[in-house]
């Protein structure tokens, strides 16, 4: 992608989105989310009765007339969540203008959490190096922006699954993992039962592009495997073409099971829909943002 990754017109388009979550698990400031918990909002709960220690302030005394016996008032506690994004740093992701959406729908998912308040942390790895940030605040866009932005390549040679819990915080309310999920389903499903003990809101994102979908290949031709570089003869058919198709097909339906199956919420996105379509439609009809 030449130019502008990210510009400032898609932040104003983004800035009266939020993130949604059911998860309990919200952070202890003060934020824009209603927590379970109750706390001192104007937004009012419920009432349960007295205790000895209980605020008199917080007493209903027009229920106290009516009924002879003290009740208090309950309001919703507003949170701030905590928000983290992991993205899939492997060479497979940069095939196909892949890498410049996932990292445009990070900084997007970024920018609208900042925007509510909330903590963000974003963390990704190269072979060399790994890639973390932390802010809170709308004031932190373009350092988010400028981060990710840097983030030239993806050029990781190990497994993607293998890597992933070691690049996550301890404390996350919503956790999202952008990722094309090209690789084996056992590995995907040894993950899974993990991720559920260390965030109870997980969201996949599994990029596509349509290349992948539609190759645009014919008669013999040698493919080299980007992360492995392991090659192999192919003699492109009409046959071949639909094995594959059906293949790709199977592979995404089980990943999508595997995630329905431990209480993970997955969503295709395609990189000819763009930045507004995903998040504006695709994750509202989710319910994952309103």
């Amino acid at each position: 992608m030449t130019g502008e990754l990210f510009s400032n017109r898609l932040t104003k388009r983004l800035s009266s989105l939020s993130i949604i979550s059911k998860s309990g698990r919200l952070g202890q400031h003060k934020g824009t989310h209603r927590s379970r918990k109750m706390g001192s909002s104007l937004d009012f709960s419920d009432y349960r009765e007295y205790h000895p220690g209980d605020d008199l302030r917080h007493i209903d005394w027009n229920v106290y007339a009516r009924t002879d016996k003290p009740f208090i008032k309950q309001f919703l506690d507003e949170q701030e969540m905590r928000i983290h994004i992991l993205l899939d740093p492997t060479k497979s992701m940069g095939a196909d203008d892949k890498w410049d959406f996932a990292r445009q729908l990070a900084i997007a998912l970024g920018h609208i959490a900042l925007k509510s308040g909330d903590t963000l942390s974003f963390s990704t790895w190269s072979d060399e190096q790994n890639y973390f940030l932390r802010k809170k605040g709308a004031i932190h866009r373009s350092s988010i922006t400028k981060f990710i932005s840097s983030i030239e390549y993806p050029e990781s040679t190990s497994p993607f699954t293998n890597n992933v819990l070691k690049h996550l915080p301890k404390a996350s309310t919503v956790l999202f993992i952008i990722t094309d999920g090209l690789e084996e389903l056992d590995k995907w499903e040894q993950l899974f039962k993990r991720l559920r003990g260390v965030c109870r809101d997980v969201r996949i994102i599994t990029i596509h592009s349509k290349q992948e979908e539609k190759p645009a290949f014919e008669g013999d031709v040698r493919f080299v495997d980007i992360e492995s570089e392991e090659g192999v003869e192919v003699t492109i058919t009409s046959r071949s073409m639909k094995d594959y198709s059906t293949r790709k097909a199977e592979h995404e339906a089980y990943l999508l099971t595997l995630a329905s199956k431990y209480g993970i919420r997955l969503l295709r996105a395609e990189v000819s829909d763009g930045i507004m379509e995903t998040v504006t439609k695709k994750m509202r009809h989710a319910a994952w943002i309103r």
